[in-house]
């Protein structure tokens, strides 16, 4: 068996890059793939434009430092250096923070993700739950070495090495086997597996937002029944198709850059399948249209009915004239626009 010899600097180099790659690890990955929005705060951007000193010679900042400092100096401390680094509470706002929204059968699931210095978070927690005798510790739990709080039904938050994490899911009877799955996602579950959301997420800039038309492949039941009919009908593959939204801040200038990418069935539109189909198409969203009218207060109506009642309405507003009476009005007509 031939014997392979490693250098100590190619295992030096080796260990370096694992470490870096580890420490490096995209809050992203925590968003389940079938998410099918995503905003992107890049806090990097927006504190480009932030003012510490601007906040420390504020009256009203000062006036409430200084009530928090009766309470606690050591509170006080911490909200000074806030104002300097908005990092150093632990939630990394100078990193890119995500909010997500994933359809789940008929009930939406809602997400954020934010970064962490879980240590200095920690630290920082015990340190206000000290000051203030807040009793933290009671409403905490502890599990998989995750630390969570369940607020109310339907709601989580917590967070492990990496990132704190808000789950909201009012249909879920897990709520932390929902956290603990997203916590530990990989990569080809996450979001980063959609190769348009990774080149979205590349181009990001301040303030981003990315929807995406596959969730109509999570669509169930009745509607997905008629959704199927619809792409039969016309043509159109409904999934596949991206919005992108960017909002660029600088000093000079704010940009808002809107993409819209269409997936090949709607570059190469069959119009003739299209038109051919109309009527059944149409067709197709009656009910839910009708449906619609309903909850505005509309009413439903068949076409002869909707005809009928049009006529009637026009009628009584509008009584029959003889060819004598239309004549008499189209001369008065012509004479006032020569007056005038």
């Amino acid at each position: 068996m031939k014997k392979i010899k490693i250098s100590f600097p190619l295992l030096a180099l080796a260990v370096v890059a694992i470490l870096f790659a580890s420490c490096s690890k995209n809050a992203a990955t925590h968003i389940p793939k079938e998410s099918f929005a995503v905003m992107v705060i890049d806090g990097s951007e927006l504190l480009k434009f932030s003012n510490p000193e601007l906040l420390e010679d504020n009256k009203d900042v000062k006036d409430v430092l200084k009530e928090i400092e009766k309470e606690s100096k050591k509170a006080a401390e911490l909200m000074e250096k806030v104002m300097k680094d908005p990092d150093a509470t632990g939630i990394l706002l100078s990193k890119k923070s995500y909010a997500y929204a994933v359809l789940d059968k008929e009930d939406i699931i809602f997400g954020v993700v934010i970064p962490i210095d879980r240590k200095k978070l920690e630290e920082n927690i015990d340190l206000i739950a000290d000051e203030f005798n807040a009793p933290v510790s009671m409403f905490m739990k502890t599990k998989d070495d995750i630390k969570y709080m369940e607020p109310e039904s339907g709601m989580i938050f917590g967070w492990n090495d990496e990132v704190l994490m808000l789950v909201v899911n009012e249909a879920s009877d897990d709520n932390f086997g929902l956290l603990e799955k997203y916590m530990n996602l990989d990569k080809k579950e996450s979001i980063l597996s959609n190769k348009d959301f990774k080149e979205f997420h590349k181009n990001c800039k301040a303030l981003n937002l990315w929807i995406s038309s596959d969730v109509i492949n999570q669509v169930k039941g009745a509607d997905k029944e008629e959704i199927e009919e619809f792409e039969k009908l016309s043509g159109i593959d409904l999934a596949g198709n991206y919005s992108q939204m960017f909002l660029d801040v600088q000093k000079d200038e704010i940009t808002y850059t809107w993409k819209l990418k269409f997936n090949e069935s709607i570059q190469n539109l069959d119009t003739k399948k299209l038109m051919k189909n109309a009527e059944e198409i149409v067709n197709l969203f009656r009910d839910p249209i009708m449906d619609g009218l309903d909850i505005f207060g509309g009413s439903r109506y068949d076409d002869d009915e909707w005809d009928d009642e049009w006529n009637d309405e026009f009628n009584s507003d509008y009584p029959e004239m003889t060819d004598e009476e239309w004549d008499a009005l189209l001369k008065e007509l012509e004479e006032t626009d020569e007056t005038e």
